[in-house]
């Protein structure tokens, strides 16, 4: 026999539409983004996030875990964005132009955007285990490897882990400088890029 009650509708608010849903998590990353650029990501609580929105603390839970969630997604736009340039890059040519165009591209990234270096790379109360957990990705891992297949390409080592941290010490020191000490007349970083490949 089979049961011919009707079925009682599912508690709560219904399933929000996939592209609704996105159009609200794009909003909260929006106005968070501009908080976290004015104020400090420290400053920044939930409930300041949402009051901006119009809507409850809870109800942000429903978009992102914890505020953490909210920085990283930006983290993960600015590094899209990013490694999207660098990937365009084309490989035509000698071994040196090509490393030489990704780490100068890599510095005037930063340099013309030092408010995602800072939302990146300086935001005050994330932990080095909160940075960590997002850089230590295979995503963020794959997507740095561009630099270690150039390196390959021009030294004909397959694993020079130290000349690649080297590298990528140097331009975050390039971009660092510039971004926090701009009084200072830098050499530009096509100049310092080819000093530094010189090194290697």
């Amino acid at each position: 026999m089979t049961d011919t009650k009707p079925k009682k509708p599912a508690r709560g608010r219904p399933e929000m539409p996939a592209d609704q849903r996105a159009e609200m998590q794009t909003r909260i990353t929006r106005v968070a983004e501009a908080l976290f650029t004015r104020e400090g990501y420290g400053k920044v609580s939930l409930r300041r996030i949402a009051k901006e929105i119009g809507c409850t603390p809870m109800a942000l839970y429903s978009y992102y875990d914890s505020k953490l969630d909210i920085l990283q997604s930006l983290w993960s736009g600015v590094f899209e964005q990013l490694f999207n340039g660098l990937a365009a890059i084309p490989k035509t040519g000698d071994a040196a132009t090509h490393l030489s165009s990704l780490c100068t591209a890599y510095v005037s990234f930063w340099l013309e955007r030092p408010d995602d270096y800072r939302l990146v790379f300086m935001a005050e109360g994330v932990t080095q285990p909160d940075v960590s957990l997002f850089l230590d990705t295979p995503e963020i891992i794959t997507k740095y490897s561009l630099f270690q297949t150039a390196l390959a390409r021009l030294t004909g080592e397959e694993d020079a882990k130290l000349k690649l941290d080297f590298i990528l010490s140097a331009l975050h020191g390039m971009a660092h400088n510039q971004i926090t000490m701009s009084g200072y007349d830098w050499s530009s970083p096509e100049a310092q890029v080819k000093l530094l490949l010189r090194c290697l």
